[in-house]
């Protein structure tokens, strides 16, 4: 309005010789994008806004519903299953009943989680604590039979009611096991997990070993890291910190995260 006035009213002047008129006109201008063109624009531009918020939350939403069906794919598959019911029977086969029996109840725990806490929003804090336990307990019974596999574990019981998009934690687990631990040789698992306020600080370490080179998965990530990014940026977007440094030796992986 302001660029506009004064070309406006000279413009005027040259048609109608008249500087009152001409004046009018510019004054008139002024009153009609006040009136007209100014709430027009805003209406339109709420608009535009609103498509573009909706536009993202569709997007959030359908990049959460495939990282969460994409990661649900990755857990339900006959290789967790066989790997598991393995473990159990070479338990069996070692050991007494009793563990055996123990490391079905795990199982059926687990199986339980993934198949309905895991479509949830959000869970519990203590029960993603409580199925990375049990995933961490049934690996142990395969690993005990090795003097060379250290497995510790530092989590804080977590009293509050405190909530969390399920299966977050667990892909750093299960990529530790897959990837750092071996029958034959010295390696080693410590998990941490602490809650101070409403931050939640996680640190896995563990060791790595050299792939092969028919191994088909020498040159692939680790399982699920990359979901468990996607899925962090869309849940928690600048509320969290992951830190993860590799060598050939060693693996870390640091997450802090605002709940």
């Amino acid at each position: 309005m302001v660029i506009s006035f004064m070309p406006l009213a000279f413009i005027g002047m040259l048609i109608t010789d008249n500087e009152e008129v001409a004046f009018g006109v510019s004054m008139f201008n002024v009153f009609f994008q006040l009136l007209f063109t100014v709430p027009l624009s805003w209406v339109l531009y709420r608009q535009h806004l609103k498509g573009h918020e909706e536009l993202y939350v569709l997007k959030k939403e359908l990049g959460k519903s495939n990282a969460n069906l994409d990661f649900l794919r990755s857990q339900i598959n006959p290789h967790f299953l066989f790997n598991a019911l393995n473990t159990l029977y070479g338990t069996a086969l070692h050991e007494n009943s009793e563990r055996t029996a123990q490391g079905i109840q795990m199982l059926g725990d687990m199986m339980r989680f993934m198949l309905h806490e895991n479509l949830q929003h959000k869970i519990l804090l203590s029960r993603e604590i409580e199925y990375m336990q049990n995933y961490i307990e049934l690996q142990s019974l395969r690993t005990s039979v090795s003097p060379n596999i250290v497995i510790e574990t530092k989590i804080q019981d977590v009293l509050t009611d405190k909530f969390i998009a399920p299966m977050l934690l667990i892909p750093f687990v299960e990529n530790a096991f897959k990837h750092g631990i071996s029958l034959k040789h010295k390696s080693w698992i410590k998990v941490t997990l602490n809650m101070v306020g409403d931050k939640l600080y996680f640190d896995m370490y563990n060791s790595t070993r050299l792939k092969q080179e028919q191994d088909p998965e020498k040159d692939k990530s680790g399982v699920g890291l990359v979901n468990v990014r996607q899925r962090l940026d869309l849940l928690y977007p600048e509320k969290y910190e992951l830190i993860i440094r590799e060598t050939a030796e060693e693996y870390f992986v640091h997450l802090t995260l605002q709940l």
